[in-house]
């Protein structure tokens, strides 16, 4: 969709991130200590690389076994995999994933994702999370290593939301988006607070905010990673009963937004739909009975201006001035009669 259209419209094994530490764990558990060599030189520096990345490599691997256990890890073509039934990114640049190509590209891939076999397509798969893992694997040519289970629809998604979830790697809009797209697929509220460890509080509101902006939109900006709740609330209030989408559009449309990143666009878009200042009344003009502009009077919330024409009525400001202690008596006299 072009951007000027935009507007137009479980498991008890838990297996992490390829060569993404568990969350919750200090590094000092999760990498060995660093080997002490008494060489200082180009060598020795060589050699303490070398154990290093061997330990890391032996962590990974006692860290697949573990998650593994009973488990058969078999190497798919990724080209017979396809997505979740719900996806749980949403579309657009991965910021990330040049520096998880790298990485795969250089140490292989650590962790194995989960699978189940396809329910439609014969000799296909589907994966329940390591979405990211399988593009970066195919960008590379190499085979997915890969769990495969037999999976339901619930337990499908109840997987994929919570190895997202205690990785904290979804942002808040992202879990919105999947919380919503679940509740279109008839998935009852139960199983997606599962999915996104979430109580119904909060998942109310999570769908709440997917429903009120366009995903035209949210596409556009993308996960703002660093953008929370709060602000999303605030952008879905902006959103609501606004009519003339102009400035957002123009703003989506610009290269500047282009140019910027996530959380960049969201700053952008939430400006975009600022309140509008309401306009002032137009001046108004008071003639005497020969036709002549006498006054001009400007009406705003807090105040009312009368600018007197000294050239076309001389001294009628003095006049006017000297009355002002009459006509307020009169006026506040007026007020008490009523």
């Amino acid at each position: 969709m072009g951007r000027k259209n935009l507007l137009a419209d479980l498991l008890d094994d838990k297996l992490t991130a390829v060569n993404e530490q568990p969350s919750g764990e200090s590094s000092d558990n999760r990498r060995p200590s660093q080997p002490t060599l008494g060489s200082r030189g180009a060598v020795g520096a060589m050699s303490r690389s070398l154990e290093m990345l061997s330990a890391e490599r032996d962590a990974a691997k006692a860290l697949t076994e573990q998650l593994t256990t009973g488990q058969a890890v078999v190497e798919i073509d990724t080209g017979l995999i396809d997505a979740s039934i719900v996806p749980d990114r949403l579309t657009g640049v991965d910021e990330k994933h040049p520096a998880l190509v790298e990485s795969i590209r250089a140490n292989g891939q650590l962790v194995p994702v989960l699978l189940r076999p396809h329910p439609t397509g014969p000799g296909r798969f589907q994966i329940a999370y390591g979405h990211r893992r399988v593009r970066a694997l195919a960008e590379l040519g190499h085979p997915a290593r890969a769990v495969v289970r037999d999976l339901s629809d619930e337990d499908l998604v109840v997987a994929q939301g919570k190895e997202n979830g205690e990785r904290e790697d979804l942002s808040f809009i992202e879990r919105a988006t999947y919380a919503a797209a679940l509740e279109d697929r008839g998935f009852k509220r139960e199983i997606i607070m599962a999915a996104l460890s979430v109580d119904k509080t909060e998942l109310s509101r999570l769908i709440t905010v997917a429903r009120a902006l366009p995903r035209s939109l949210v596409d556009a900006i993308g996960p703002a990673p660093k953008t929370g709740r709060r602000r999303w609330m605030e952008l879905a209030e902006r959103m609501v009963g606004r009519h003339d989408q102009k400035a957002l559009a123009d703003s989506v449309a610009s290269d500047r937004f282009v140019r910027a990143t996530s959380d960049e666009r969201f700053a952008i878009a939430f400006v975009a739909l600022a309140p509008r200042k309401p306009k002032a009344p137009r001046p108004t003009t008071w003639t005497d009975d020969d036709g002549k502009k006498i006054v001009k009077i400007e009406r705003r919330a807090d105040r009312v201006t009368l600018a007197l024409d000294e050239k076309a009525a001389p001294a009628f400001g003095d006049f006017v001035i000297s009355r002002l202690p009459e006509l307020y008596r009169a006026f506040r006299e007026g007020r008490t009669d009523e």
